[in-house]
């Protein structure tokens, strides 16, 4: 069932790769373009010095990132133990987070297999 809905979230315009991650940085399930090594390490590195930008300046829980420029990131915090990192070139971003509101029950509660 990840394996579909994270396939979905690859036919969005500029979607590339679409990985599930658990909250200790570990790859549950991903869906991209065969070759391509998903961007892990960059999503990792970008939770962990916005969760400690949060935590620095006391503003609360982090629900989402956004990474616009020539190379796009998307990474949202869908459940405590799931976070769904979108990456990829062109596309709009505002309609990656639709489709990952429509998705967020499924991701928060599929069982990894």
């Amino acid at each position: 069932m990840l394996q579909r809905v994270l396939a979905g979230l690859t036919s969005l315009e500029g979607v590339e790769q679409a990985m599930l991650v658990d909250d200790n940085g570990h790859l549950m399930a991903c869906v991209g373009n065969e070759g391509e090594i998903p961007p892990l390490d960059s999503a990792n590195q970008i939770i962990s010095i916005a969760l400690e930008t949060c935590t620095a300046l006391g503003i609360g829980q982090l629900y989402e990132i956004w990474c616009e420029g020539k190379d796009r990131m998307m990474i949202d915090i869908a459940g405590p133990e799931r976070i769904v990192v979108l990456s990829g070139k062109g596309g709009r971003l505002a309609r990656w987070r639709h489709a990952l509101d429509r998705d967020r029950r499924i991701i928060a509660t599929t069982p990894q297999m």
